[in-house]
């Protein structure tokens, strides 16, 4: 029997923890990582088996340049998690990035991310992004691994219950 396939979009601005996010979650096991130099110009991919189901996780470029390719990464997502730089701060290109997943309408999870760096406080990101209660923040250290795991479970919770 086949399981059940879920997309999931890491999005941010560009050295916001993207690909440092995905590799820690997979312990360093990209299907594929799009990188020149240090900055995404393609996507990552990696794929996460379960019991349940297959988990493909995606991670968009963050330079503004390869923007057209949020949209085109987008299609067929089922949650989305946008990672925030807490050493820059809620940015305009962070701000675009959510406006895309909002009209998407799909499930999803916020973290700021660095915050072994530097504290922006959750109540600062909601109110810069104008986000609902209902949508989670969590402080997340993608190189250290913190919260990095939580972050994804929530969301994958989010989308089993749509």
């Amino acid at each position: 029997m086949k399981k059940p396939k879920i997309k999931i979009v890491v999005f941010g601005a560009l050295n916001s923890g993207k690909t440092t996010f995905i590799e820690k979650l997979v312990k360093g096991k990209l299907a594929l990582k799009g990188e020149f130099g240090e900055i995404t110009t393609s996507l990552d991919l990696a794929v996460i088996e379960e019991s349940k189901n297959k988990t493909f996780i995606f991670g968009t470029p963050g330079h503004t340049r390869f923007k057209f390719m949020w949209r085109v990464l987008a299609k067929g997502l089922k949650g989305a998690i946008l990672l925030i730089d807490s050493t820059v701060g809620v940015t305009e290109t962070d701000r675009e990035i959510y406006e895309l997943i909002r009209s998407l309408n799909v499930p999803l999870v916020v973290a700021v991310n660095k915050c072994d760096l530097n504290k922006l406080p959750a109540s600062h990101v909601r109110k810069k992004l104008d986000l609902n209660s209902e949508i989670k923040i969590f402080e997340m250290s993608a190189l250290k691994g913190y919260n990095v795991k939580k972050v994804f479970e929530s969301l994958l919770a989010e989308i089993r219950n749509e």
